[in-house]
């Protein structure tokens, strides 16, 4: 039987508890798993061929790769997506899926342009942009920094006072905001966990008097059974983006389900999940690493 490697590309700041689950699935499963994270990882041309070198390994040279990179890896994740990209590794995620989802408005307009249901959003920087969308969407207004993650840089503007002082900080950093109606009487969402053509679903319930639904933030997280609609938005979401893995968040409203955002490298919620979503990942990257070497 042939032998089967995973390679997992970890962001500079990656999660030990996220990191030590995948390795101990994949060593269940495959015979050779190697963590390396992003900035220990060397990428190196030699006669016209790329490699991806981590500790004299390339790692171009096993079945499956799954980089987990966040927006703070931005330049250098790109360069390894890209490479990635032009090899013969199976990766579950892509180039041009970092860089949609790691631009929270551009996520929104990809969906939106396709027909999946989102969130009404929009993007500005300037005092005047900001009037238009106060009188457009009314308030409160959720104000998300593009680079944000984990529910950091995501704002709840009670008033425009409050919104121009924020547009004030931003522009210091030349900065785009993207801005997207608030859904009163909401604490909670719902994460979709795409792996393949499973959907694991997750409700989360933000903490008291915690608006935002984030468990990096003390919301609490259970699985619940998904709907038709719920898989299919999070499939189509997915399959737009070119990604076998990932997560889509949706938001429940009078219209019927949203998406908030998709999530590049989504957090397995340990804490109230355990391992299922780490090992469901795995099973899904070792049945295409057979698929490579039958």
């Amino acid at each position: 039987m042939a032998k089967a490697s995973l390679a997992i590309i970890g962001s500079r700041h990656y999660k030990h508890s996220t990191v030590k689950s995948l390795i101990e699935e994949g060593r269940k499963l495959f015979d050779r798993v190697t963590f390396a994270p992003i900035d220990r990882v060397r990428i190196v041309f030699e006669e016209n061929e790329a490699k991806l070198l981590f500790k004299g390994r390339d790692l171009l040279e096993y079945d499956v790769c799954y980089p987990r990179l966040s927006s703070r890896d931005y330049v250098m994740g790109e360069a390894v997506l890209r490479v990635l990209g032009q090899s013969n590794v199976y990766s579950p995620v892509n180039l041009r899926a970092y860089q949609i989802t790691n631009h929270k408005y551009y996520t929104i307009k990809e969906l939106s342009n396709a027909k999946i249901p989102i969130v009404k959003s929009s993007l500005f920087i300037s005092p005047d942009s900001a009037k238009r969308i106060l009188k457009e969407f009314g308030m409160p207004l959720v104000v998300k920094v593009l680079s944000g993650f984990a529910g950091k840089g995501v704002i709840l503007v009670e008033n425009e006072k409050q919104l121009n002082s924020i547009l004030d900080t931003v522009r210091l950093f030349d900065e785009f905001i993207s801005a997207q109606k608030f859904v009163k009487g909401k604490n909670s969402d719902i994460r979709c966990y795409v792996i393949g053509k499973k959907v694991i679903t997750i409700r989360r319930i933000g903490k008291q008097g915690e608006w935002r639904a984030n468990v990096s933030r003390g919301a609490s997280a259970e699985e619940i059974a998904p709907t038709k609609e719920m898989r299919n938005i999070a499939l189509g979401a997915a399959k737009l983006l070119g990604m076998d893995i990932c997560a889509v968040d949706l938001i429940e409203s009078k219209g019927g389900l949203a998406v908030i955002e998709v999530n590049f490298m989504p957090g397995p919620f340990k804490k109230y999940l355990g391992n299922t979503v780490t090992k469901e990942m795995v099973k899904f990257l070792h049945k295409k690493a057979k698929e490579k070497v039958a």
